[in-house]
């Protein structure tokens, strides 16, 4: 079986999705991928052919570079090299995120040619009501993904929850074109690891700081926790604005900040420093990779009851599961996980063994499962 994978951007988590993703199926079938120029070609293995076609889009909030800037206009078109799929003549064409300006091409040159599978990583119910100021990036998320899925016609569409199979139902996606696999688990960090020890009584907040992420119900729990556990330690790393929430805090011996993109060699000594990996979301859709690379590392989590994150996590098992923008539940919850050792340590095996269930290996078979239905399907319309 020829599989070839387009990966549309170059930041983020989805290069390395569809890299893990890519390594683990190239043991099954030859697998090929486009991608951008300035993506990580380390992250693909031997058995992978990467073809590196497309002039990278970028845009930032902080350099103020627009997604419409000239440079970006121009890098746009670069995606027309999609049609370089027909040298390669592919079974299955799969984008691991459906993204505009790979759509569009993909539209012209590959639509109703190639079977099609699409991954979704998160799903929307009505994305125009998320464009507020609270939810816009969310709300240009949505409308961008509902554009792209309306405009490629999947064979089959893969999500990582129920939840998410459940929207795309309601939005009118027969059944029959959705297939469920959860995301592979994050273990690639561990190859990054040093020896390094947890601190005691640490927490981490890892990702993406945004006005969804409840970093304030944080901050506030923290002010209830120090109260009990004199010595607590709070690590809060990634991109976004901080400088609001910076202003909530009363005692900043409590805390280290690294707000800045972590680089994947400081991944595995933020998660082993930690005892207790913490999830505040107000507002959650889709899978989240954070708990992943939790689990790869051991670490028990705390999340809010928002989007799938309830299950993804099973109560008193892999963590423990509080209400959302509720600074004295969530205190309580750190509380008690990092008192009671004994709990911790039967919440860490189980985040170990959900981790070696989510085996990229497993997750493979699964995709190949799914290819080949589709291919069934198509020889059977034939």
């Amino acid at each position: 079986m020829r599989i070839t994978y387009i990966l549309p951007i170059s930041w983020g988590g989805i290069p390395h999705y569809a890299a893990e993703l890519a390594n683990a199926v190239s043991k099954y079938a030859d697998v090929v991928v486009l991608k951008p120029k300035d993506s990580n070609d380390e992250l693909f293995s031997e058995d992978v052919k990467v073809i590196n076609v497309f002039k990278p889009v970028h845009f930032s909030r902080k350099q103020k570079i627009s997604a419409f800037s000239p440079k970006n206009i121009v890098r746009f078109f670069s995606f027309r090299n999609i049609k370089l799929i027909d040298n390669i003549n592919p079974d299955i064409v799969h984008f691991p995120e459906l993204y505009p300006h790979s759509s569009i091409f993909a539209f012209l040159y590959i639509h109703k040619r190639y079977p099609i599978v699409s991954t979704l990583h998160a799903t929307f119910d009505s994305p125009l009501s998320l464009l507020s100021t609270k939810n816009f990036i969310y709300g240009i998320l949505a409308s961008f993904t509902e554009f792209t899925k309306w405009l490629i016609k999947s064979d089959v569409i893969i999500v990582h929850t129920k939840q998410d199979r459940e929207t795309l139902i309601r939005k009118g996606v027969n059944p029959k074109d959705i297939a469920v696999i959860p995301h592979g688990s994050y273990t690639f960090f561990k190859d990054y690891a040093k020896n390094v020890n947890s601190d005691d009584n640490s927490i981490l907040y890892f990702g993406y700081i945004g006005e969804n992420k409840g970093v304030e119900y944080l901050i506030k729990a923290i002010s209830i926790v120090s109260q009990v556990i004199l010595d607590i330690k709070v690590i809060i790393t990634g991109e976004g604005n901080f400088s609001k929430y910076s202003k909530l805090i009363e005692d900043s011996s409590k805390f280290e900040i690294y707000n800045e993109f972590i680089p994947n060699e400081k991944v595995p000594e933020l998660f082993q420093r930690a005892k207790v990996v913490v999830l505040p979301y107000t507002y959650h859709r889709g899978h989240s990779g954070v708990l992943n690379i939790a689990f790869a590392f051991g670490k028990p989590a705390i999340v809010t009851n928002v989007g799938s994150l309830p299950e993804m996590v099973e109560y008193g098992k892999s963590g423990l599961i509080v209400p959302p923008k509720d600074p004295e539940a969530l205190a309580e919850a750190i509380i008690k996980l990092l008192e009671d050792d004994e709990l911790r340590k039967k919440m860490s095996r189980n985040a170990l063994k959900r981790a070696e269930e989510l085996s990229w290996d497993n997750i493979a078979k699964m995709h190949v499962k799914v290819y080949e239905e589709v291919l069934d399907e198509r020889r059977g319309r034939s």
